[in-house]
């Protein structure tokens, strides 16, 4: 197993890539390593093994994003690998990691609609949930489960919303399903 130090979390890092990519804004190969390095504030660049795990990496979250089947998953530990705080905790850093991704893109300024706002808003406060003492187990995986549904769909509608394909852009089929003829 390789280890890279890394202070940042693996859920923060596809928060931050899914927020990324949700806006529009798509980055080279290049640019991502250097992104991700940052996210996850490595001493040092990634071996090359690492490198290349984190191109296929970018690629998965943006096929999952883009695959009309929406198969989207957020990238969380499993219930069987960690403690249920531990997944509480991933979900919030997976939001955290959203919202960053999402300012750092730059895409918008003070000109989201209303539907845009809220998902943040609700990323704003999941980025901030936490168990308490008086929270049941059951009651506790049942509202993850819920948050993280909730999550991957309103992550859906904003990936959805930014990035709609261009009206111009030449249909091969039409509104009705009528292939366009080229001549």
């Amino acid at each position: 197993m390789v280890t890279i130090g890394a202070l940042g979390s693996p859920s923060g890092l596809h928060g931050w890539l899914t927020g990324y990519l949700c806006t529009g804004a798509r980055l080279s190969d290049a640019e991502w390593q250097v992104e991700a390095e940052n996210y996850l504030e490595t001493p040092e660049a990634p071996p090359k093994p690492i490198q290349s795990l984190m191109t296929v990496f970018y690629g998965w979250v943006l096929h999952g994003l883009e695959n009309e089947d929406m198969s989207f998953t957020l990238f969380l530990p499993e219930s069987d690998d960690c403690e249920l705080s531990q997944q509480v905790d991933a979900m919030a850093q997976w939001s955290k990691g959203f919202l960053d991704g999402f300012g750092a893109a730059g895409k918008f300024s003070g000109k989201l609609d209303d539907e845009t706002k809220e998902v943040l808003q609700h990323f704003d406060a999941f980025s901030q949930v936490e168990l308490t003492a008086d929270d049941s187990p059951e009651d506790s995986e049942d509202l993850l489960q819920q948050l993280v549904e909730h999550a991957r769909v309103a992550a859906l509608t904003v990936f959805l919303a930014c990035n709609e394909p261009d009206a111009s852009e030449q249909k091969i089929i039409d509104e009705d399903n009528n292939p366009n003829q080229l001549h």
